[in-house]
């Protein structure tokens, strides 16, 4: 898997800050940035973790896939997949 730089970040933040929550929003982002592992959910799904970046109406949650097993990171250098959690 390849790594996320900061600009892919960047544009995935504006991406769904345009776009959205809802169906098509998510289905137009999922294109935009079909090789990047998204994943979505409501920011209480993911308890007292921290986000790497916060936005309005929505955090950005870092997926690493280091020692072969997928968990969060805050270290974007490790990101692999980002978990878009809506507030």
């Amino acid at each position: 898997m390849v790594a996320i730089s900061e600009s892919q970040l960047e544009q995935i933040a504006a991406a769904v800050a345009k776009s959205g929550f809802d169906k098509a929003g998510r289905s137009a982002v999922q294109q935009q940035f079909a090789d990047i592992k998204l994943t979505y959910c409501l920011l209480d799904e993911m308890g007292p973790k921290e986000p790497f970046r916060e936005y309005d109406g929505f955090s950005l949650f870092l997926v690493g896939s280091s020692d072969h097993c997928l968990s969060l990171t805050n270290v974007l250098e490790e990101a692999t997949g980002v978990v878009l959690a809506e507030e």
